[in-house]
Formats: structure tokens, sequence, C-alpha cells
């Protein structure tokens, strides 16, 4: 009887934890910038926990831009860091976008600078040309932003 009991508390203790506990899921920030030219961007950074025992942080930033309520095209950042010191550090990144609309995606490039990602998204509708720019940035923590 007393293991019966003992399993029983012990499923309960199991169940509350697990309500209790937050998810390891990826956590998304949302931010909108006005371009100031009729176009604006909606740049969305996901990112999961920062594992300090792995020393490595990563992430995505995705920017969709528009052109009043038309969607232009969408790029997306991806880094790495190294948080292993006092302070985090960029040391992968890459770029890959989409055009909608009539719009193409004609080329992006990244760069990395201490904590910092860099990257660049161009899209084009055959007369005009846009630039986007996306940055992605690591405290030592692991905390993107």
């Amino acid at each position: 009887m007393k293991a019966k009991k003992f399993s029983a508390a012990l499923c309960a203790a199991v169940m509350i934890v697990s309500l209790l506990t937050p998810t390891m899921a990826a956590e998304v920030q949302e931010n909108v910038i006005d371009l100031g030219d009729g176009f604006y961007v909606v740049e969305t950074i996901t990112y999961g926990p920062a594992t300090r025992a792995g020393n490595t942080a990563s992430g995505n930033k995705n920017a969709t831009l528009y052109q009043g309520s038309t969607l232009i095209g969408t790029a997306t950042l991806y880094a790495t860091f190294d948080i292993s010191g006092s302070t985090a550090k960029a040391t992968s990144s890459a770029i890959e976008g989409t055009g909608s609309n009539g719009w193409s995606y004609t080329r992006g490039s990244t760069r990395r600078s201490g904590n910092t990602a860099y990257g660049t998204a161009y899209f084009s509708n055959g007369s005009t040309e846009k630039r986007l720019d996306i940055s992605l940035s690591c405290s030592p923590s692991g905390s993107l932003s």
C-alpha cells in the first residue's frame, strides 16, 4: 500500500513540475520599423535557449519588407555566437531571401563584428532596387536583440 501511495505522490509531483516548468520552445520578439519612404519592415527574432554548457547561442532575425500594404519580400539573417567568455562573439552568419508581388530577392551578404552579425538583402522589381539591412546581436548571457 505504501508503494501505491508513493507512486501516486510521485506522479502528482511530476505532473505539477511539468506544468510549472517553462518549455524550451523558441522565443519570438517582433518589431515594426518605418523606413520613411513608403516602405516598412516587420522584424522577428527567433531564438532557442542559450547553451552555456555548449558555449553557444544561435538564432535568426526575419525581416519582412512591405511597401504600403504590399509584401515586397522577406530576408532572414542566421547567426551563431560564442558565449564562452565575458563577451559574446559572432562566429558564423548567413542570409537568404525571397521576393513577392513582382519583386525578386537579387542578392545578400553578411559580415560579423564583435557580438553582432550584419546582413544586407537586395530586392528588385526591374526598375527599382531596395536595400534592406538587418543586424542580430548577442549578450554574454545569450540573449539576442
